[in-house]
């Protein structure tokens, strides 16, 4: 066999050997995408939001929320996350807005804000970042803008307060007065949007047990989370979810 000849089929060997290493990476996007549609259909509730969804993994209040339901709900709360991110394009899930795929959901359940009023204005003044998530009118903001975003695609939206600091104090506790003012004006744009729904989860957190409370006094506890998600599944169900 000539050089020649035995280069021809050197080269053909390689472009089958780039073919079929080519044809097993389609097959495995393909897969890989066809297995997150699956799971976006299985899945009709979203969870999105920071920390306190977040927490205690397993045990966390979306997992209690599934169990209560016995239905599946995909999360993708992250810890630290902001609800209005000033650099969102960024910084991807850490902006809570982001961690909602495109995918129709029937709910998404959400937490969000505390991270914005700590971190960008310590909450102290705050103004500025207050409207910056929705206005004292409802009109404008990063959460309207989000809620016209989802309520295009069918999707409901259940945003959950945060409960308050436990007694004695948390690290949180300086930032109750701006935070109050962000709830108010959610659940004010609640009673005049047909696609959101708040609750408070200070109605079902009691602050004087600590047992609630992760020994951070911040977070969840796995009992706390517990107690969360069968809270926030009752409502659902009351929303007719």
């Amino acid at each position: 066999m000539d050089i020649g000849h035995r280069k021809t089929i050197g080269l053909v060997g390689v472009q089958a050997l780039l073919q079929g290493q080519l044809m097993r990476w389609i097959l495995a996007v393909s897969l890989a995408v066809l297995a997150a549609c699956a799971q976006a259909q299985e899945a009709r509730v979203l969870v999105i939001g920071d920390s306190i969804m977040a927490w205690n993994e397993d045990q966390s209040i979306p997992a209690a929320m599934a169990e209560a339901l016995g239905a599946p709900v995909r999360d993708e709360s992250v810890s630290g996350a902001r609800l209005s991110h000033p650099a969102r394009l960024l910084v991807g899930p850490m902006d809570i807005r982001s961690q909602a795929p495109r995918a129709p959901f029937d709910w998404i359940v959400m937490t969000g804000g505390g991270n914005d009023l700590a971190v960008e204005c310590s909450c102290a003044v705050c103004d500025e970042v207050l409207d910056g998530m929705v206005t004292a009118d409802g009109m404008l903001g990063a959460f309207p803008d989000f809620l016209d975003e989802v309520s295009a695609r069918g999707t409901r939206v259940l945003y959950v307060g945060y409960y308050e600091n436990p007694v004695g104090g948390g690290p949180f506790s300086g930032c109750e007065r701006v935070i109050d003012t962000l709830e108010a004006r959610i659940e004010d744009l609640a009673r005049r949007r047909e696609d959101l729904f708040a609750i408070d989860a200070s109605d079902v957190f009691d602050s004087s047990d600590l047992s609630l409370y992760d020994a951070d006094r911040l977070h969840p506890s796995p009992k706390g989370s517990a107690l969360l998600g069968r809270w926030i599944a009752d409502a659902l169900k009351d929303f007719g979810g």
